[in-house]
């Protein structure tokens, strides 16, 4: 977080199974003076992100499989004039520098 303010953090209470609290613990004496809550916050930012992901993965789906025929077929051709013309400028010389045989 290079030049930027510390997010404000608020101050709770949670009640962990032992289980887990031990493998916090475990991580914490690994961690050379990380606490547990830095441990448990990073974490949950992880946990948040992977879901975050999961999340989008879901919505990108459901607006591929939501589009029309009409939609579906603009795409493709696009894509086929967009392959077509890096296809055309990567045949092209480029000036100072020698294509390979």
């Amino acid at each position: 977080m290079c030049g930027m303010s510390p997010v404000p953090k608020t101050k709770i209470s949670i009640t962990l199974a032992r289980d887990l609290l031990e493998v916090i613990d475990r991580r914490v004496a690994a961690g050379a003076g990380r606490s547990r809550s830095a441990v448990i916050e990073a974490w949950l930012r992880r946990a948040a992100h992977r879901d975050a992901e999961a999340i989008l993965a879901r919505e990108t789906i459901a607006y591929y499989e939501s589009r029309t025929a009409e939609e579906r077929a603009e795409d493709e051709t696009w894509s086929r004039l967009s392959s077509d013309e890096f296809a055309r400028l990567d045949d092209e010389p480029r000036a100072g520098r020698r294509r390979r045989r």
